[in-house]
């Protein structure tokens, strides 16, 4: 039986109704009035079903509609979340929800470390989300002038990192660092395999290796981007990462407790995350993916880029429109020696892809997602104005399309959206 069939099985069994393809379908259940058995084989359990093995009969089934009181509401939801996530598997589960900018609501299930009950306060790892906590950051820089977005900065990291820049790493931007566009590999093996001890040595590395592309060229999704954004907001500002965006962000979003952590860092407050032993990356990451969270916290930031509702925002609207613009790569010309040569041309941007340290999900939504051993982590503003996000400690579920699924499905569940609209991360790593 598949994980989803499963899922929709327990829901059945549990609440009385079960999610298929965005429907709800009525559960019936068949009586069958029998002789007395005499066989004393052990009942099956099915969920909250009983089957019992009855003796032969020949008297004609009776069918009937079990009578049920369906949870409603967030009950629903905090139920869906429960039988999806927790008991399929994983330790721990956050959500919070909040429309036109007001929250709604707060669930945690599971365990925050063993014997002690998780809570929407705790923090989880959010993996790439830190991404678009970075890019807010680096953009508020730009507006006061501290640093230009089109400005080559990467001479400038590599000169503070005491290095001398390869050819073409001196002409990367910000603008192609918060896109992806900067030419520097994936180097996977420099986060993941513990070739380095810091994010700075990851940056040595980008910086005086060859570029796979010229800056600039294509979108090529790297780690790398953003652990050299966060060198440069130190550089640039003479004070720590972490400090520049609690005074930029953090602070005047009244959030408190939010924090880089390092791989087997965990201090009060931290939901335990299984990692193997010998690991670093988050040490590695910093920036781009070494924050932890509540899920509250995440609404929030996100919520600041609308600025449709209330509360302070960040950025001017010029700026958010930026970040909100997917970079296409232009067309090369089919035979660029004709004479006239054919024109270069650019393809209008497509509805999801990836803008400035957020990822667009299709027209009015936008978000990020977060994977790193054993965590999966999502935020997504919805065009409806729902804006939610989503922590999990364990391994599943196995993608972030499944968790969009998810959180799809209990916000249909509980009544709170139509099914109209399915949130689809773009196929992009994170």
């Amino acid at each position: 039986m598949t994980g989803a069939v499963v899922v929709a099985a327990m829901l059945a069994a549990c609440s009385g109704s079960t999610v298929e393809s965005g429907a709800l379908t009525e559960v019936s259940t068949v009586v069958t009035e029998a002789a007395p058995s005499t066989d004393e084989t052990s009942p099956t359990v099915i969920g909250s079903t009983v089957a019992t093995p009855a003796a032969p009969t020949t008297e004609t089934p009776v069918t009937t509609t079990t009578p049920v009181v369906p949870l409603a509401g967030w009950d629903a939801v905090d139920h869906y979340l429960d039988v999806a996530v927790v008991r399929g598997g994983s330790q721990a589960v956050s959500a919070s929800v909040s429309r036109d900018g007001v929250a709604l609501h707060d669930v945690a299930i599971g365990t925050r470390v063993a014997g002690t009950p998780v809570t929407p306060a705790d923090r989880f790892r959010i993996a790439s989300i830190s991404k678009t906590i970075t890019a807010i950051t680096v953009l508020r820089l730009v507006e006061d002038g501290v640093v230009a977005l089109d400005g080559p900065v990467g001479g400038l990291v590599a000169e503070r990192l005491g290095v001398a820049p390869v050819a073409g790493a001196s002409d990367i931007t910000v603008r192609h660092l918060l896109t992806h566009r900067s030419g520097f590999a994936q180097y996977e093996d420099l986060f993941f395999r513990h070739e380095v001890e810091s994010c700075r040595q990851a940056a040595v590395v980008g910086l005086t290796r060859p570029l796979a592309v010229p800056p600039g060229t294509t979108f090529r999704y790297s780690n790398l981007n953003f652990c050299v954004l966060g060198i440069l907001i130190e550089e640039v500002t003479g004070q720590s990462y972490e400090a520049v965006v609690d005074a930029q962000l953090l602070a005047p979003l009244g959030l408190e407790g939010l924090r880089l952590a390092g791989t087997f860092d965990v201090q009060p407050g931290d939901v335990e995350h299984r990692s193997e032993a010998g690991r670093n990356y988050m040490e590695v990451l910093g920036a781009a993916g070494a924050w932890v969270a509540p899920t509250g916290a995440l609404v929030t930031i996100l919520d600041s880029l609308d600025l449709t509702t209330p509360g302070w925002k960040p950025l001017r609207a010029d700026t958010v429109a930026e970040m909100m613009t997917i970079t296409v790569d232009p067309v090369e010309p089919v035979d660029p020696l004709a004479e006239p040569a054919a024109p270069t041309t650019t393809p209008p941007p497509p509805e999801s892809g990836y803008g400035m340290g957020v990822m667009i999900f299709g027209p009015g939504s936008y978000g990020h997602t977060g994977t790193v051993e054993s965590t999966h982590a999502m935020v997504v503003h919805r065009p409806d104005g729902i804006t939610w996000a989503i922590a999990v400690s364990g391994d599943y579920p196995a993608s972030t399309r499944q968790l969009a699924r998810i959180v799809d499905n209990a916000l249909l569940l509980g009544g709170f959206t139509d099914g109209s609209y399915r949130t689809i991360p773009p196929p992009l790593e994170s």
